[in-house]
C-alpha cells in the first residue's frame, strides 16, 4: 500500500515537472519564433520587394539584430543605403544582422525604439527643427553622414553642437572613414589614407618599358576641368600658372566647360598619349577632402599637380606628385620645365608604381563598418558627442559663410566668432 501511494505521488510529480518543462520551452519557442517572425512581419506588412536573405546560408540573420532608421523627411526622402538587411549580405560585411529602414514607425511605432538614426547632409544643411526627431532615446546613436566636402555644405545653426554622437565622412577624424580613394602595397596592405603614413623611402627606378611606354608625351600640362561653377575662383590660378608655363615656352591645356573638346568624351586616352603633367584642382578646399578625379592621373601614366585643401601625405606616395600649394606659380612652371628636360628626373615621380596600387575606396565599407561598430560593446557604451561638431565640419570661420544669411539668432551669431576654437569630441566611458 505504501509503495503504490509512493509510486502514484512520484507520478504525478514527473508530471507537474514535465508539464512545468513543457510550459518554458514553449516561451522559450515562442521568443526564439517571435525575433525572428516580426522582422519577416513587417516586411509583408511593409510590401518591401527586395532580396532579404538571398546569397546568405548563415546564422547570424535574427540574433541580437540591429536596426537603424535612415532618417527622411518629406522634401528630402532619399535612402542612400537601401532597405532591410539586403546590403549587408550584397556587400559581403562581416556583420549581417543589422537591419535599415525610412520607416519611422516600424518598431512598434516609435522610433526611439532604432539602435541608431541615420542623418545624411542633404536635408541637414537647412536644418529645420520640424523636420528633426522631436524626441531621441539616450541609448540611440545618431549619425551624421556626408560625402560632399564640408567646404561646400557648412552647417551654421548652434543646435548642431553636440547633436550627433558618430560621424560618418571622407574626413579622417570620422568614426566611420570612407575617403574617394585608398592606397595598398603590392601584398594588398592599405597604406593610406591615414593620420600618420610612413611611405617607402628607397623606391625601386622605373624600368626601360616603362619609360618607353611614356616615350610619346609631347605637352607639358592638361586641365580636365570637372565642375564648371565652384565657389573657388580656380580660373585665376590656372591663368597664372599658364602664363608662367608660357615664359618656358610650354602650354596649359585646359578640356571641358566650353573650352577644348575631349574626344569621345573621355580625355584619358589623351593625357596618357601626350601629357607628362595633369593639374588636379578639387572643386572644395577642404580638410581631407581628396576626390578620386587624381586617379585620372595616376592610372594614365601622368603625374598630378594637385591643389586642395588635404594634407597630401597622408593620401599619396611621397615623390608621386606636385603640389601646388607649397610653391608659387614661377617655382612650379620652372620645375616642370626641368623634369621635361631632364626626363630622369620626371621618370621618379612614377617609381611608386614598383610599389603601390591607387585605386577608388569601397564606399560600402562604411555600411559594414557602421553594422560592425553597432555590435561593439565597447561602442556602445562608451558616450561619444561632438561637442563643436560645426567647427569640426567646417574647419574655416563660419561668421564668412553663415553670417548673415545662416543666423537664426542672436546665439547663432555671438557663435560664431569664436568657431574655430576647435573642441575635440567629447567621450565618456560608462
Amino acid at each position: 500500500m505504501y509503495i503504490a501511494l509512493k509510486t502514484e505521488a512520484f507520478a504525478k510529480l514527473f508530471f507537474l515537472v514535465s508539464c512545468a518543462g513543457l510550459v518554458m520551452y514553449g516561451i522559450l519557442a515562442f521568443y526564439t519564433f517571435h525575433t525572428a517572425y516580426t522582422t519577416v512581419v513587417d516586411l509583408e506588412k511593409y510590401n518591401q520587394n527586395f532580396p532579404l536573405f538571398e546569397g546568405y546560408k548563415g546564422d547570424r540573420f535574427y540574433t541580437d539584430l540591429k536596426y537603424i532608421l535612415v532618417w527622411t523627411t518629406p522634401e528630402y526622402f532619399q535612402n542612400p543605403l537601401g532597405e532591410g538587411q539586403a546590403p549587408f549580405v550584397k556587400y559581403d560585411c562581416p556583420f549581417y544582422n543589422c537591419y535599415l529602414s525610412t520607416k519611422k514607425d516600424l518598431l512598434n511605432g516609435d522610433y526611439k525604439n532604432f539602435d541608431a538614426v541615420f542623418m545624411d547632409i542633404g536635408f541637414l544643411r537647412k536644418w529645420k527643427k520640424m523636420a528633426l526627431p522631436r524626441v531621441r532615446s539616450p541609448a540611440q546613436k545618431y549619425i551624421f553622414h556626408s560625402m560632399r566636402s564640408s567646404d561646400e555644405t557648412p552647417i551654421c545653426t548652434i543646435n548642431s553642437d553636440n547633436y550627433f554622437n558618430w560621424t560618418w565622412t571622407y574626413k579622417l577624424s570620422s568614426d566611420i572613414v570612407t575617403p574617394f580613394i585608398e592606397v595598398r602595397d603590392l601584398e594588398g596592405n592599405r597604406i593610406s589614407p591615414r593620420l600618420t603614413v610612413r611611405w617607402k623611402s628607397n623606391m625601386t627606378k622605373l624600368s626601360q618599358k616603362d619609360k618607353e611606354r611614356m616615350n610619346t608625351k609631347k605637352k607639358a600640362v592638361a586641365w580636365v576641368m570637372n565642375s564648371c561653377r565652384t565657389r573657388t575662383n580656380r580660373m585665376v590660378f590656372v591663368k597664372s600658372l599658364r602664363n608662367a608655363l608660357r615664359e618656358h615656352s610650354l602650354e596649359l591645356d585646359i578640356y571641358g566647360c566650353k573650352m577644348l573638346p575631349c574626344p569621345n568624351d573621355d580625355c584619358r586616352k589623351l593625357l596618357e598619349r601626350d601629357y607628362y603633367y595633369s593639374l588636379v584642382y578639387e572643386s572644395s578646399h577642404a580638410e581631407d577632402y581628396v576626390t578620386d578625379e587624381v586617379l585620372k592621373a595616376y592610372h594614365h601614366d601622368v603625374v598630378p599637380i594637385v591643389k586642395g585643401g588635404a594634407n597630401y601625405q597622408r593620401f599619396l606616395p611621397e615623390g608621386s606628385y606636385l603640389n601646388a600649394e607649397n610653391t608659387t606659380v614661377q617655382k612650379l612652371a620652372a620645375h616642370i620645365d626641368y623634369s621635361i628636360r631632364n626626363l630622369d628626373v620626371y621618370y621618379d615621380y612614377h617609381r611608386w608604381r614598383n610599389h603601390y596600387t591607387i585605386k577608388k575606396f569601397d564606399y560600402w565599407q562604411g555600411l559594414c563598418q557602421l553594422c560592425e561598430l553597432l555590435h561593439s560593446r565597447a561602442s556602445l557604451e562608451t558616450f561619444s558627442s561632438y561637442e563643436k561638431f560645426r567647427s569640426w565640419w567646417y574647419t574655416d570661420t563660419l561668421k564668412d559663410r553663415c553670417y548673415p544669411k545662416g543666423a537664426e539668432n542672436m546665439v547663432d551669431v555671438l557663435s560664431y566668432m569664436d568657431s574655430r576654437n576647435k573642441v575635440n569630441k567629447t567621450v565618456v566611458i560608462n
